[in-house]
């Protein structure tokens, strides 16, 4: 997914003032050390035993800050505790989606690209120095050793840099470094001990403790930062500011703080859909905010949005998520201000129930007339099904109360003599597909969008074509789409073979046969939208062709069992 990603800002989460507020301080990037301002009673034991977990290592922070005397540390001074003598803590992946990679340096002083990358695992422990490469469409959450929670988003490059604990018990010291992408951190209050808590990157610097707040970072090098809850201080250089709850700032390439803003509101989402039944996508309307130049949509298994599963940024109506299996999510949505700043969020319970995906129409053609007693409805075989449902509805009707409701149906095909006792008229016919789950149960999928069809009274003398005819050998393939569409058509001659016989787009919502000889054959399909996004290729449907028989009308002629007419 599209990221605001390349740039660098440091975000570090201190200690709390009596304030109650943290405050930050820029850092430089080398600097992998704590600042301990001396007060009455420090001595480097009691110091050592605190940070380091261990009093007798006093003599390692006198080597370091070249203390001339241990027992008589100045009050107001400064000391420095490098957080290599600190100790180590671990971090575990609590989710993963995607192809997630993992490097490890070889020693603390390697490039951590010097060791051959590994796929991320749920349940993984991951230790001080591991990298994370986060591709497109994949996401990754991994709970630190004090409960804090960081989202490592799509298109994203950290390095776990620091996970050291201060003292016998003391809290942790974490330092992240965001080389490329996004981070959201949900950190817990501590009750007790102080905690840092730093992800760096290269513009500014944002001190929180209690808190869940997002940092973004553009291409160009500037930044935004947003407070969902909690109090953010943010400094970059001087002069500093603090957020409040529903405050974002941005922060330009050069370390300018913009002035702290309110977030723009949460989207209104009430014409998103509960239900969405389509494989290729799920796709969600964008709502129209002052303010808003672009929005986030994130897919998720859970409302606190830990186990994300598709996401992106869009400027443009509708929001397209596509290759998500059936399931029940939370679509959450932001809205993005000129500045960069993400506004408050709005969340909805979506289900996806798209599969068995339903046949494609093959006869009759949509809005044609056809002869009552003489031919029936036909749809393509869908790979995954094991059976269709086949409904029919007066043009003024409702499917709740259909007229014709065939199912389950070995063939998706419902013979003329089904039609013959509905009285001429306008009607719409939809189909469906169903399968048998591994329990044994049914399980169907959603209908085809609905075709229009028209019954009349055959003609007392049909007009047949006998050679050299506009219906011979030839069939077109129907299916409902939208302005601007196109459509990608795969036709292989056995389910399963990797040679496709046809690979083809097309710009009309319809595909004629005519070029593949008799013979049965599975189709696949594609669809790109206005915007150049593709779906995934759809399961496959079967469908069979020949030199039918056909009336003047196009419509292939069947003998008394109902199998079509062939010529030889």
């Amino acid at each position: 997914m599209p990221m605001l990603g390349a740039g660098m800002l440091w975000v570090v989460l201190g200690g709390m003032t009596a304030s109650g507020v943290a405050h930050a301080q820029i850092t430089p990037r080398g600097s992998d050390a704590i600042a301990h301002r001396v007060v009455p009673g420090d001595t480097l034991e009691e110091l050592a035993a605190r940070y380091l977990g261990d009093h007798k290592r006093w003599t390692s922070l006198q080597s370091h800050n070249k203390v001339l005397d241990p027992l008589r540390l100045r009050p107001g001074s400064v000391l420095e505790i490098p957080t290599r003598l600190l100790r180590a803590a671990m971090a575990s992946v609590e989710f993963v989606q995607g192809d997630v990679q993992t490097t490890r340096p070889l020693d603390h002083l390697a490039d951590p690209g010097s060791a051959p990358p590994q796929p991320v695992r749920k349940g993984q422990v991951l230790q001080e120095g591991d990298s994370l490469q986060v591709p497109a469409n994949a996401f990754v959450s991994v709970r630190l050793a004090d409960g804090s929670l960081v989202r490592v988003q799509s298109e994203s490059d950290v390095e776990l840099r620091q996970m050291r604990r201060k003292g016998r018990a003391g809290s942790l010291q974490s330092v992240i470094d965001l080389r490329e992408g996004t981070i959201e951190a949900n950190i817990p209050k501590q009750a007790n001990g102080e905690r840092r808590f730093e992800v760096r990157t290269q513009a500014a610097s944002t001190s929180v403790r209690g808190t869940r707040f997002l940092v973004w970072s553009d291409d160009q090098g500037r930044t935004a930062a947003a407070v969902d809850e909690g109090s953010v201080a943010v400094r970059s250089g001087q002069p500093s500011a603090l957020l409040q709850p529903g405050q974002g700032l941005s922060v330009s390439a050069d370390g300018q703080l913009g002035k702290p803003t309110a977030m723009l509101m949460a989207p209104d989402i009430g014409s998103w859909p509960a239900l969405v039944e389509d494989a290729s996508w799920v796709s969600l309307p964008l709502p129209a905010m002052a303010g808003a130049v672009r929005y986030q949509v994130l897919l998720a298994q859970d409302r606190n949005l830990t186990q994300i599963v598709r996401g992106g940024l869009f400027a443009r109506s509708p929001a397209r998520l596509t290759g998500v299996e059936d399931g029940n999510y939370i679509a959450a949505i932001r809205a993005i201000d000129a500045n960069g700043i993400p506004g408050k969020p709005s969340l909805q319970s979506l289900r996806v129930k798209a599969h068995p995906v339903p046949p494609l129409y093959e006869s009759p053609a949509p809005q044609a007339s056809i002869a009552l007693g003489q031919h029936g409805l036909k749809c393509t075989q869908v790979a995954e099904a094991s059976a269709y449902r086949i409904q029919v509805i007066a043009a003024s009707g409702s499917f709740a109360d259909p007229l014709i409701d065939a199912g389950p149906l070995q063939d998706c095909a419902l013979a003329p003599d089904a039609l013959a006792s509905l009285p001429v008229g306008e009607y719409l016919w939809r189909a469906g597909s169903i399968r048998v789950l591994a329990n044994g149960q049914l399980d169907a999928g959603p209908f085809a969008a609905p075709q229009k069809l028209k019954l009349a009274q055959a003609p007392r003398s049909p007009e047949l074509q006998i050679g050299g005819t506009a219906g011979e050998g030839s069939r077109l393939i129907h299916w409902a789409g939208e302005e601007g569409q196109r459509y990608r058509i795969v036709v292989i001659s056995d389910n399963g073979s990797a040679a496709p016989l046809i690979d083809t787009w097309v710009t009309q919502p319809q595909w004629n046969t005519q070029e593949l000889p008799a013979g049965t054959y599975y189709l696949q399909m594609q669809v790109e939208d206005a915007n150049g996004l593709r779906s995934n290729l759809s399961a496959a449907r079967q469908f069979q062709t020949g030199n039918w028989v056909t009336t003047s009308e196009g419509q292939a002629l069947t003998s008394g069992n109902g199998l079509r007419l062939m010529r030889q």
